[in-house]
């Protein structure tokens, strides 16, 4: 056994030793995955107490489980059912509370991240995320809200498209205090799976598309209907090998991105460390020096807003 402190410092080699694929090593995403994991264990703001929490390896599963300070209980397991794919599931049980009415609240949290690898070393991460409470619900049922994320990346490692769907909110036909993870996380698995029970339950989605090594089209659809669609700047802030948008307002009503000089262009590039992820960067530079976008000038621009509706 070893505690929690050691596997975030060896998680890399801890989760190779599950008998993963060696393709995996070979595809800088494979760091992003890991990253995602020790995401996971950040969250549960042990601080000290990472030292002395205790991981179990059994039957091929790395495993352990935290009680905070405050009352939370965590769990937190990693395990591998194929060379191709390993998945970590993080289970969050809050302090129950005592409602305005009376009522004793409880809540559940389940989130699954799933990371896979093609035969031509194309990485996937998939996260399903169940949050459940038992505010105002009958015995043997509770509220459910799901939601699923999809993160593709290059053989090189570097983010091609990303989809977050919000699935919305229902009715899980147990009692929160025996939901299994299985049964919370049913539908959310199935979030990106065409044809599946719940694909088509989608409430709201925002996909982004790589366009240059610094830009991205947009695509946000509500109840089925696009309500924006532009191509956005990315933020550098942590380099361009993943994909996020800009702070401050979601959806711009307007979208401006200048040409950008070659130096400018090298320099972006030169701050990924990595060299595989520098070629693929390099394969989107090619034009960035000429291109430039005008939303104005965009004839598939979208943008209804709850205030304006507008739309072009």
């Amino acid at each position: 056994m070893y505690n929690v402190k050691e596997l975030r410092e060896r998680l890399q080699e801890k989760v190779s030793e599950l008998g993963i694929s060696p393709k995996f090593q070979e595809n800088p995403a494979y760091i992003s995955a890991l990253r995602e994991i020790d995401d996971l264990i950040s969250g549960m703001n042990m601080f000290e107490d990472h030292d002395k929490v205790m991981v179990n390896t059994e039957s091929g599963v790395i495993s352990f489980s935290y009680s905070s300070p405050s009352g939370d209980k965590y769990s937190l397991s990693i395990s591998s059912n194929s060379p191709e794919t390993f998945k970590c599931i993080k289970t969050t049980e809050k302090k129950p509370f005592v409602g305005t009415d009376g009522q004793t609240i409880e809540q559940k949290e389940a989130l699954e991240v799933v990371t896979t690898i093609s035969d031509k070393g194309f990485i996937t991460i998939d996260q399903s995320y169940s949050s459940i409470d038992n505010v105002n619900c009958e015995q043997n049922m509770c509220n459910n809200t799901i939601s699923g994320e999809r993160k593709s990346y290059s053989n090189n490692g570097l983010m091609m498209e990303r989809e977050y769907r919000f699935l919305g909110t229902g009715t899980l036909t147990e009692d929160i205090r025996h939901a299994s993870i299985n049964s919370m996380l049913y539908l959310p698995r199935q979030a990106f799976n065409i044809g599946g029970i719940s694909y088509n339950m989608c409430k709201e989605s925002t996909k982004l598309v790589r366009d240059k090594l610094d830009t991205a089209r947009m695509i946000h659809i509500e109840n089925g209907n696009v309500t924006y669609s532009a191509t956005v700047p990315l933020n550098q802030e942590h380099g361009l090998q993943d994909m996020y948008t800009m702070g401050g307002e979601p959806f711009p009503e307007e979208v401006i991105i200048p040409a950008i000089s070659q130096e400018q262009i090298e320099a972006m590039i030169a701050r990924e460390n990595n060299t595989k992820v520098q070629e693929d960067l390099r394969l989107y530079a090619n034009g960035r020096d000429n291109y430039s976008y005008d939303s104005n000038l965009d004839t598939h621009f979208v943008c209804k807003t709850m205030t304006q509706g507008t739309s072009r």
